[in-house]
């Protein structure tokens, strides 16, 4: 039984939102945007938080959380026999006011009153292991926690593996009162903990959590890169054999582009907090593994989702001028992020993430027309070109084109073929000369790239 979308009216910062799960879902975003008032939304559903009307987006006006549930075991399907729809799901709404809370459920578009019965077994049905940030934690906290794994655990498995799994927790637990409880060995402990928890899920192919949710509140607190890319893979192993777990995370580690379906980007402006989900493919036949090659070969490309505006350019020279002559100019911004996409073929790869996530972006490549060309290469740039130009979304992306490439537009002249050996070291090194002086046409270039 897991929760396939979720609708939430008028709770703390979001007047009305809708989010798609997937097993393993981020939440990513600035601070302050409503990341964890997502969290919360759900914890308020199953009765983990006390509603006060105070948290209302509106006040006095009723709060509304609608979860539509799928993949009902046969148990599951026996006892929601009644409410369940043709697809086998179960659609539940909740709604709160300062005086009162109600269930109801979904059929033929009405909504109708939930027995209290039922009510109570979606409740206690489906455990919720909420792992907050331990900005104000203790060890009473993390033993909590512990102590709704073991239970989710004990209660869904019978198997001597799990047994002797939770005597290997014992071990991780006892290593913790044993020390000064620090948050950074909270979350050591808290990492070792659904480290195990992976290897004997993968080693299993079993999802030992049940219809457990697990919570995930910046995992990456205290942990060190090596750590944070190994948690991801953790997390992700239990979610690939049925467990739920949704994270929010500041932290370029835990994006895959190319699991850009789990990826949800909460934002917040004057109409409050919403979500951007791309759930259907953006890519078809060689473009799917090309873009996936291009993740495997840079995955610090997965920052984009944070920047503030993203420079997408061709190639490593590239990467390395322009924010050097930013600098240069003092218009540099750390706030915005280049990506390198490996080839101006595989820039409206990226262009087409960017459009569908709403990401500001200016898409910068070589026009490609030097003299030394023949006409079919030429052809085929022209083509290129064309392909990036079509797919701007001019509210949120606009061009920069290079007089066929930033070597020639730093020198302000045409280059020979035998003088693009070794471009990135050539390049950084002329303009690196305390002397140079940044051509005015490049200049009016590098300002529209960081305006």
């Amino acid at each position: 039984m897991y929760i396939k979308n979720l609708t939430i009216k008028n709770w703390k910062s979001i007047d009305e939102t809708y989010i798609e799960f997937e097993n393993f879902l981020l939440f990513i975003g600035q601070s302050n945007h409503g990341k964890s008032n997502i969290l919360s939304a759900i914890l308020l559903f199953f009765d983990k938080i006390t509603f006060k009307n105070k948290h209302s987006y509106h006040i006095n006006i009723p709060t509304e959380l609608i979860l539509t549930f799928d993949s009902l075991k046969l148990k599951e399907l026996n006892v929601f026999k009644e409410i369940k729809n043709s697809d086998d799901e179960i659609i539940i709404k909740k709604v709160l006011s300062s005086d009162k809370k109600e269930y109801f459920y979904k059929k033929n578009n009405n909504f109708i009153p939930l027995s209290e019965h039922l009510e109570y077994y979606i409740r206690e049905n489906i455990e919720i292991i909420f792992i907050p940030s331990f900005s104000a934690s203790s060890n009473k906290t993390i033993l909590d926690i512990y102590e709704k794994i073991i239970l989710v655990l004990s209660n869904n498995n019978k198997l001597v593996y799990v047994e002797k799994l939770i005597d290997k927790l014992d071990l991780e637990m006892q290593y913790l009162e044993e020390r000064y409880a620090s948050r950074g060995l909270q979350r050591e402990v808290m990492f070792r903990i659904m480290r195990r928890i992976a290897s004997v899920t993968k080693s299993t192919r079993y999802n030992l959590l049940g219809n457990a949710i697990i919570m995930y509140e910046e995992p990456e607190l205290y942990l060190h890169p090596q750590a944070e890319r190994e948690l991801h893979s953790v997390m992700t192993n239990i979610a690939r054999y049925g467990g739920q777990i949704y994270v929010t995370t500041h932290s370029s580690s835990f994006i895959e582009l190319n699991n850009y379906k789990s990826i949800c980007l909460v934002r917040r402006n004057d109409s409050g907090t919403h979500v951007i989900q791309h759930k259907r493919d953006l890519f078809k036949g060689d473009e799917i593994q090309n873009f996936n090659m291009n993740y495997w070969m840079n995955p610090d490309r997965g920052e984009l989702f944070f920047a503030k505006k993203v420079i997408l350019v061709e190639g490593q020279t590239d990467k390395i001028i322009i924010p050097f002559l930013a600098k240069k100019l003092g218009v540099y911004k750390y706030e915005y992020s280049i990506v390198e996409c490996g080839s101006k073929s595989s820039i409206p790869q990226f262009i087409r993430l960017l459009n569908q996530y709403k990401i500001p972006y200016v898409a910068v490549y070589d026009k490609d027309e030097h003299i030394w060309r023949d006409e079919e290469t030429r052809l085929v740039s022209r083509r290129h070109n064309k392909g990036i130009r079509r797919l701007i979304n001019k509210k949120i992306g606009e061009i920069v084109e290079f007089t066929n490439d930033i070597e020639e537009e730093l020198e302000g002249k045409n280059r020979i073929k035998k003088n693009y050996r070794h471009k990135p070291f050539i390049a950084i090194k002329n303009i690196s000369n305390n002397n140079y002086i940044v051509p005015d046409k490049l200049k009016l270039k590098i300002l529209k790239i960081y305006k």
